[in-house]
């Protein structure tokens, strides 16, 4: 196999398919991309991990057809530091060794043979959609903390629920703790669809996803599999099995207590709080200390006691409804205000032993977000 092609174009494609090389595998040729050229000119690179596998083709000058796989990490370091020029890649289909070369710069690697590389997923077409790509960005940064990370009860929970209905697409995440469900309007849709997606998943697409409005993705779905195609590369997932939460039950509980209040105030007081509170940010374990919202008079009071000290805040609110003292996870609630939109919010209540919802000051559904109390003691 023999190749050339620019250091710009190679290191953009092998940083888009190590996105699905699995950081720790028990075989060794899951942590490799295969690389398949053919002497029309096309090069197909491949990443497959079984969970997720990424499969970019590109047209480039091929001098003479085959296919290796290469240990991902050393050959996508290899490609990052090479200098800017045309990279020639040439492998020995005998002993699998291959060159890389630019300008004054060689590299020999040892490769593999492909014959024990998994084979791309096959998606069996039920149903197809598009959207914008900037559009399913800004979802996926929504919910992303509300999907459950270590969920051995319900797995299917570690992903999101996409719903596709007549007139909109709903996707949501839980965690069993909060919920986040972000409403998005599509036009003649006529198949109603509902499958979820792993999070791990979504957390590779949204790196690969720009903020241009005007490109678009292509999903297709099959009864267990999911692609999302854009154009000159496509990322393959499975999708997860078991029934999901029925997040519209819990959307239309009925709240006495309305709060409309300006959402970085809400944030800023939060946040200060946060400094005493004994909450490790990168932790995803529940058992924190609540921060305590004491409602009434048209203002918040935002307080925590911890060993580590004491913090009190007020906010100025619009309030409809009786008082309230309600304690909730602090990060939780940073998590949800930071993913609304708008600069003011309302928020709902109905008892200390129930829900807080966030939602748009506008009355719209284009997202909403709940988080469940913590119990008081003092």
């Amino acid at each position: 196999m023999k190749f050339v092609c620019s250091k710009t174009i190679l290191n953009e494609i092998v940083n888009t398919v190590q996105k699905a090389i699995s950081q720790k595998s028990a075989h060794p040729i899951l942590e490799c991309i295969k690389i398949d050229a053919t002497e029309d000119g096309h090069v197909v690179f491949t990443a497959n991990s079984i969970e997720l596998c990424i499969e970019y083709t590109s047209e480039i000058a091929v001098y003479e057809g085959g296919d290796i796989a290469l240990p991902s990490k050393i050959f996508g370091e290899i490609v990052r530091r090479l200098p800017e020029g045309e990279v020639t890649i040439a492998s020995d289909n005998k002993n699998y060794i291959t060159d890389i070369e630019c300008e004054h710069s060689k590299f020999n690697i040892q490769g593999m043979a492909t014959m024990d590389f998994p084979d791309v997923p096959i998606v069996d077409e039920e149903y197809r959609t598009k959207i914008s790509e900037k559009e399913l960005k800004q979802i996926i940064r929504k919910v992303f903390p509300f999907i459950s990370v270590l969920e051995s009860r319900k797995p299917v929970l570690t992903g999101a629920l996409f719903d596709f209905k007549e007139d909109k697409l709903s996707v949501v995440a839980t965690d069993s703790h909060r919920l986040a469900v972000i409403n998005l309007p599509i036009d003649n849709n006529t198949i109603p669809k509902k499958f979820v997606v792993p999070g791990s998943t979504l957390g590779k697409v949204s790196q690969l996803l720009s903020d241009d409005e005007e490109k678009f993705v292509d999903i297709i779905v099959s009864d267990k599999n999911i692609l999302f195609d854009f154009g000159s590369f496509q990322v393959y997932s499975r999708l997860l099995e078991g029934e999901f939460l029925k997040y519209e039950v819990i959307l239309s509980a009925a709240n006495s207590i309305r709060i409309k209040a300006d959402k970085d105030s809400i944030v800023n007081s939060l946040e200060r709080a946060n400094l005493i509170i004994n909450d490790d940010l990168s932790s995803k374990t529940d058992n924190k200390m609540p921060v305590r919202l004491n409602i009434s008079y048209n203002k918040i009071e935002i307080s925590c006691k911890t060993v580590k000290g004491y913090v009190n805040d007020i906010v100025t609110v619009e309030q409809e409804g009786g008082d309230l003292l309600i304690g909730l996870n602090c990060r939780f609630m940073l998590e949800a205000l930071n993913a609304c939109d708008g600069d003011n919010v309302i928020m709902e209540f109905s008892a200390p032993t129930s829900g807080c919802f966030i939602r748009p000051e506008d009355g719209s559904d284009r997202y909403t977000f709940m988080v469940l109390p913590v119990r008081l003691y003092n």
